[in-house]
């Protein structure tokens, strides 16, 4: 047996062996390997005072085309600092770059990062070495997981991402081997508790949206230490506690992003999916008028300025949101409902990862950095989405089945490693995606719920690893772990089937199309004929686009045009996985005579090929006056 544990150890040590050079192969490639800045890699430059190597007003703009190795020190501008432990790896670029005359390669940020992942992974495998079967899993979270590069391709950034991707991955590794020693009779020790609080803080001070994720991965730590530690399990909860306020109510929001979330959710996301527009607008004590803003974003006003459309939603509390969305829980669930389909995008194409070429994708990563660099996020994108959807609503089941395993154990006095593995992995992925769709609606949802996806691969890698526990177990408890993952294997595939079933009937009834009208830019206009052009996409397809005028004129507009982005991005590389999107453009026009009297309501609407009928612009057209 002990050589059978040697083996199992030797194993695990190749798998951490192959996860570091997937890892550092991304990192040191040439050319430059990382998503290039979509413009909030500003907001740690702004606190660190590191900036791309560009022309002066360069610097403070978007880059989504290609990552910018060369970076240099400038001015540290703290109205714009976004506070984040992602500042703690960047300190490390700025102090290379102070010796080496103000310049840092990126890649040796990477380098830092890189090596922090893998002292991590040495530390936690010698806290699983009595157990390896466990040691063994890590191991392969670690090679297929981590060192996937739809993961480090974030090293070589300033993103916050990987921040809360490494506090996450220490923290849920740590919370496993709280509870494999507990399994083992060998309570926690206090350091190793100490740790697990440490990783809870900067996971919480990662992001600001992961303000209550730490309290969701330690509080199953704090039931099931209770009882034999109590002192540490009330000292976890006061961290989680301290870690919740500090981010909720101590670190500034500069204002610019608080208007641009409100905007974002409010008017982008929930009155869209509202069933009653005007009730829930008036419950969110919001005028008449901003109805007129249903559909806008921040980013997508619809011909007008918010500030004088609708300055109340700019300024509302988060708190009145969240009333609102626990008083009308049937509009939360369709808010989630259309995200649902944006959630496959695992490989955000519409930010480039290779220096000097634009919009690289994961394929050209593999041609620039080997094998090594194979990811499962080009196969995860390129599912048919109706599998998609059952996987996604198997992980919802696999959440439930593992909390019922969790608190059914602890309340019978007993540990249940695994099911607190499944359970961390699968609640962290629901709180990043329920979080990010109420925290921004659907503005880059993928990216902002970028972490859901590593903690879905790695609880199917531990899920599937478990059920070949016998052939490394060494005692009687490990081969019980195979009969244990099968039966949260099972309930999370058979709730999934039955989710799926509903989850699809809905998609068929509730509007689910996405689309911008970006002409006319702005809503005075000539009294000449009128063009309408945008996008429009829908999961079942487009059968339609129509312009409806308040003076009951139906125009029909032409679809299936291609279409390219602002800087002639194909549209594809934001919803990769929607029918249609190499033609989703379209054009309509509107007679100069709908304009006679001066000005005409306008909504475009777009009808799926299930029937479905989503509004997704409304404005008010006024002709000029001579």
């Amino acid at each position: 047996m002990p050589e059978r544990k040697r083996i199992v150890a030797l194993v695990a040590l190749a798998l951490i062996a192959l996860g570091a050079w997937r890892i550092f192969a991304v990192v040191s490639a040439t050319p430059m390997l990382g998503y290039a800045n979509q413009f909030d890699m500003r907001r740690i430059s702004a606190c660190v005072g590191l900036w791309p190597d560009v022309a002066g007003s360069e610097r403070l703009r978007a880059h989504p085309e290609a990552p910018i190795a060369r970076y240099v020190r400038g001015e540290r501008r703290p109205d714009e600092c976004y506070i984040s432990t992602e500042v703690v790896f960047a300190v490390g670029a700025v102090a290379i770059a102070a010796i080496r005359g103000g310049t840092v390669d990126m890649r040796a940020l990477g380098a830092i990062k890189a090596t922090a992942l893998l002292l991590a992974a040495l530390a936690l495998h010698a806290l699983f070495s009595r157990k390896p079967s466990w040691a063994l899993g890590h191991a392969l979270v670690f090679a297929l997981v981590i060192g996937d590069p739809s993961n480090t391709l974030w090293l070589n950034t300033l993103y916050t991402e990987f921040s809360a991707l490494f506090f996450a991955y220490v923290s849920i590794a740590l919370l496993v081997a709280i509870a494999a020693r507990e399994a083992l009779d060998a309570p926690a020790q206090p350091r190793l508790v100490a740790l697990f609080a440490v990783s809870l803080v900067g996971l919480g001070l990662s992001r600001q949206q992961h303000f209550l994720l730490p309290a969701l991965i330690a509080l199953p730590a704090v039931f099931s230490m209770w009882t034999p530690a109590r002192r540490a399990a009330i000292g976890l909860l006061v961290v989680v506690c301290t870690i919740a306020i500090v981010q909720f109510a101590a670190v500034p929001r500069h204002p610019t992003i608080i208007s641009a979330n409100n905007a974002d959710v409010v008017l982008g996301a929930i009155l869209p999916a509202s069933k009653d527009a005007a009730a829930t607008a008036e419950r969110l004590r919001l005028p008449p008028r901003c109805l007129q803003s249903m559909g806008a974003t921040w980013y997508e006003p619809m011909g007008e300025s918010l500030e004088s459309t609708c300055p109340e939603v700019l300024a509302m509390s988060r708190g009145r949101i969240a009333a609102v969305l626990l008083r009308e829980p049937m509009t939360a669930l369709r808010v989630l409902l259309r995200g649902w389909p944006q959630l496959q995008d695992w490989r955000l194409g519409y930010v480039g990862a290779i220096e000097g070429q634009r919009f690289a994708g994961a394929e050209a990563v593999r041609a620039v950095a080997g094998p090594p660099a194979v990811s499962v996020a080009p196969s995860v994108t390129a599912l048919p989405p109706a599998l998609f959807r059952f996987l996604l609503a198997s992980s919802l089941g696999l959440l439930a089945a593992s909390a019922c395993a969790c608190f059914w154990s602890m309340a019978r006095g007993r540990s249940a490693p695994l099911a607190l593995t499944l359970f961390a992995l699968t609640g962290s992925a629901w709180y990043v995606i329920a979080t990010a769709i109420f925290g921004d609606g659907y503005v880059e949802v993928s990216r902002h719920a970028q972490l859901a996806a590593p903690c879905l691969y790695a609880a199917a890698v531990v899920l599937v690893a478990s059920l070949f526990a016998p052939l490394v177990s060494l005692d009687i408890r490990s081969r019980r772990t195979a009969l244990a993952s099968a039966g949260p294997l099972a309930a999370s595939a058979a709730l999934g089937g039955l989710l799926s079933m509903p989850l699809n009937a809905a998609m068929e009834t509730v509007p689910m199309a996405m689309g911008v009208v970006d002409r006319p830019a702005r809503n005075i206009v000539p009294t000449t004929p009128l063009e309408f052009t945008g996008w429009a996409l829908e999961p079942s397809g487009v059968a339609a686009v129509e312009l409806v005028t308040d003076d009951r004129r139906l125009i029909a507009a032409r679809y299936g045009l291609p279409y390219a982005g602002a800087r002639g991005e194909p549209l594809r590389l934001y919803f990769p996985s929607y029918p249609d999107v190499d033609a989703a453009g379209f054009v309509a026009e509107l007679p100069a005579a709908a304009l006679a009297n001066g000005a005409l309501d306008v909504r475009t609407v777009v009808v799926g090929k299930t029937g479905t009928r989503t509004e997704i612009d409304r404005r008010r057209i006024v002709a000029e006056r001579h």
